[in-house]
């Protein structure tokens, strides 16, 4: 309880071991794990390749894992989680430790779940009047991008368009974070439109 105040205070490296020693102490706590995958994953240097940061990544994918068995029904965990499975794909790719990650088949099994899961939950929170804040948007995003790199082409452009229609929606489309996110997914489409040809 006191670590939510505290948490501006303290430095990233004291933060993260009082979150572990709470998670040990209070180990049916669904809110410890979340937080503490939170900053593992989020708040440290994804351009550091060292043995320590893949760790600190590895074990964030963990705690939003044990966030999830202690309450499936947070749309939060399941999203922070398909964000850190995507992360740490790509920090695998970049670090050239790919031989440490799941088969491609079971990762990416996992990572759709994960973020297919959040888009449900959240869906519901949102009809209920109690959104948790997720940008739907962006998870549809980082789906068809994991799936495009799987060359998975026709999965991809269910994801991509799901963005656009996320985005229109809402009505921000005017919006700078709307216009990057649906340049990202103009580029994605002809990638898969250019490539399709090819194998035509």
């Amino acid at each position: 309880m006191r670590l939510t105040p505290l948490a501006k205070q303290l430095t990233r490296e004291k933060l993260i071991s009082c979150l572990k020693l709470a998670t040990k102490n209070d180990p049916t706590s669904h809110a410890l794990p979340y937080a503490l995958g939170v900053h593992l994953t989020q708040e440290g240097d994804m351009n550091d390749p060292s043995d320590e940061r893949w760790e600190e990544i590895c074990q964030g994918v963990e705690s939003f894992e044990r966030s999830i068995v202690l309450n499936p029904a947070d749309a939060r965990a399941h999203y922070n989680l398909g964000m850190a499975l995507s992360d740490r794909h790509k920090y695998a790719m970049r670090t050239r430790r790919m031989q440490l990650l799941p088969p491609p088949q079971e990762a990416a099994e996992r990572l759709i779940n994960a973020l297919e899961t959040a888009i449900q939950l959240e869906i519901k929170c949102d009809e209920a009047g109690c959104s948790n804040g997720i940008n739907i948007a962006e998870a549809f995003l980082t789906l068809g991008d994991f799936v495009l790199r799987l060359k998975n082409f026709d999965l991809a452009r269910i994801y991509l368009n799901q963005v656009e229609e996320c985005i229109k929606g809402v009505g921000n489309t005017d919006e700078d974070w709307a216009q990057s996110m649906l340049q990202q997914v103009s580029a994605m489409l002809d990638y898969i439109h250019e490539n399709e040809a090819i194998v035509k």
